[in-house]
């Protein structure tokens, strides 16, 4: 009896949580990791993931603490054939026009002095 209600309540789990998942918006693009110290080693904030919805468009670090902020981020994937006419950049302030960095897969970006902390983030594409 309880072996068969564990199933019902699995089932039913399984079922409603793929009924109630977020679509993505068209093909991912990219994931990167932020971190509230320098170095992309600690405290680490958690990732984004990138879809083309969100190309060619600046994106401010949403639900980062403050304090620290971002003050590293790696770009852990660009994802091939959807992210091959793109490229990903951080900046300094929240409007994407100051402190431009291009990050490259793999390589951990601290944020360069005087700057406190990384501020956004877009992903230019030219054939999304």
């Amino acid at each position: 009896m309880q072996f068969t209600t564990f199933l019902a309540a699995a089932a039913t789990l399984a079922f409603g949580a793929k009924a109630n998942a977020v679509p993505r918006d068209g093909a991912r693009l990219a994931q990167f990791r932020v971190f509230g110290a320098e170095g992309c080693s600690e405290l680490n904030q958690g990732f984004y993931t990138v879809d083309a919805s969100d190309a060619n468009a600046c994106k401010t670090f949403d639900g980062v603490p403050s304090p620290p902020g971002v003050k590293s981020v790696v770009l852990e994937a660009m994802n091939s054939p959807a992210a091959d006419s793109c490229s990903f950049y951080v900046f300094t302030n929240n409007i994407c026009t100051s402190g431009t960095t291009r990050l490259e897969t793999s390589t951990c970006s601290d944020v360069p002095p005087p700057n406190a902390n990384w501020a956004s983030w877009k992903i230019i594409c030219s054939a999304v």
